[in-house]
């Protein structure tokens, strides 16, 4: 072997003896137009995509818990890790106010979010060598904000609260761990970061919105479900409560007491000597004023001696009632109605009004105005009369006038509207509750009416 050679196989030898003591990258920088990938082994991610997946389903146990806890939608059992009473309690962490940031956002669910996050840089990193130097940096720069959380819990659950929360535990272990592992690797590996970016802009700018918006999603779905659900409970429980009499008297006695005066003039359904007068205001165009009446009709049916019915007209039309302001007008026979069955009234009596009410009531959908005078045929009442009192300026015109006036001093919004003793009623009662409310209504007012029974049909 000749000088030439044996110098040639010495700086061979001396450039492999250089590549095995420190990074390749430092020592043998990359040519023009040569990919080289960065942490080009996947070993680190493969471990991370483990952590991650972990990460998944702790937080994701942890984050159901939570939801269906705070939405009570569930009875939940215990797992192996995790327990509903004792020292060792997920569940009391989980509803202490400490486990919700911000009075919304569930700390589970924003450690669900953040693995997610972990798990797409992972698996991106791993099927594109490209990314992997992005995907580091940014999983170094996660795991640095997750462990500053981490530390916080932790000091919560060691001098805050009285509970160990173990799913917990190991979220915060993966952390410690993966940010070890992190530093540790780019420690390493700092060679590797310091070389050019190689993966296109429109990947970086894909790989990292897709990160984002994966997660924010997970997030937006966690606590959009978790609201969900406790919208739901709270609306079951206020069911239970408007279907509770107690509930509803309480509401009931402590209402303003109003003064809704009862005139002669008034349609009267039952005996007019009976001492307990129900009042209705009520609109001849309202389906829930025809069911309404009827319920109201029944009761005094079963309790003719003691209970009547007083009818108002309140009709919801902006021909006589200046409370209606919207654009159009919803019941715009209303005013008409209500003056042809007071007419019948005038002319007929308490019957008559309470038969034209009826046709009224039967003919909702099917009102014009040329059926009162049909309607009035029917009753045999006298036309030439019921057509002077449908006028504008008629006493029927004035008494529903003066029903409205009275209608708008109570501030009344719709119909149909209940009054017994000075007190507004629900108009959704069923007629179980009606009686029950009648009752109590009678014992707070007249002591003389203490032992008094209304009966149901």
């Amino acid at each position: 072997m000749d000088g030439k050679a044996h110098s040639a196989l010495e700086k061979h030898s001396e450039l492999l003896r250089k590549e095995e003591s420190g990074p390749v990258a430092v020592a043998v920088p990359v040519q023009a137009g040569q990919e080289k990938p960065f942490f080009s082994g996947p070993l680190p991610f493969v471990v991370l995509l483990i952590v991650a997946l972990i990460g998944v389903f702790a937080t994701s146990f942890l984050s159901y818990r939570h939801i269906m806890l705070v939405s009570n939608s569930a009875g939940i059992g215990d797992s192996i890790l995790c327990r509903s009473d004792g020292r060792v309690s997920c569940d009391a962490i989980l509803m202490t106010d400490y486990a919700v940031l911000f009075g919304y956002i569930s700390s589970a669910a924003l450690g669900l979010a953040g693995f997610v996050f972990v798990l797409w840089c992972t698996i991106n990193a791993l099927f594109n060598h490209r990314m992997r130097k992005l995907a580091w940096v940014l999983l170094v720069a996660y795991f640095f904000a997750a462990i500053g959380f981490s530390w916080y819990y932790m000091y919560i659950m060691i001098f805050q609260v009285d509970h160990i929360c173990t799913w917990c535990i190991v979220v915060h272990i993966l952390n410690a761990f993966a940010l070890i592992l992190v530093v540790w690797v780019s420690i390493r590996k700092k060679g590797d970061i310091l070389l050019r970016e190689i993966a296109p802009l429109g990947e970086r700018v894909y790989f990292v919105i897709g990160g984002v918006v994966l997660s924010l999603a997970v997030l937006s779905a966690a606590t959009m479900a978790e609201k969900s659900l406790t919208f739901d409970d709270l609306k079951m429980h206020y069911e239970e409560l408007a279907n509770d009499n107690a509930v509803i008297m309480a509401v009931i006695r402590s209402s303003p007491t109003l003064e809704v005066p009862v005139s002669p003039e008034d349609p009267v359904y039952g005996s007019p000597r009976a001492p307990y007068p129900i009042i209705l205001f009520a609109d001849f165009q309202c389906p829930g004023c025809a069911k309404i009446e009827r319920s109201l009709k029944d009761v005094v049916d079963a309790n003719p001696g003691l209970l009547r019915l007083v009818y108002k007209n309140y009709p919801l039309s902006k021909d006589c009632n200046d409370a209606v302001i919207a654009q159009r007008d919803f019941h715009p026979l209303a005013c008409t109605a209500a003056r042809a069955a007071y007419a019948a009234y005038l002319l007929g009596g308490p019957k008559a009004f309470w038969t034209y009410g009826e046709l009224l009531f039967a003919n909702q959908k099917r009102l014009r105005d040329d059926q009162w005078i049909g309607y009035a045929k029917q009753l045999n009442l006298d036309v030439n009369k019921f057509t002077e009192l449908m006028k504008p300026d008629s006493p029927a015109a004035k008494k529903v006038q003066e029903d409205v006036k009275l209608g708008l001093k109570l501030q009344l919004n719709a119909t149909p509207k209940i009054f017994f003793e000075g007190k507004r009623l629900p108009d959704n009662f069923g007629t179980a509750y009606l009686v029950d409310a009648l009752e109590e209504l009678l014992r707070d007012n007249h002591p003389e009416a203490a032992d008094v029974r209304l009966l149901r049909r």
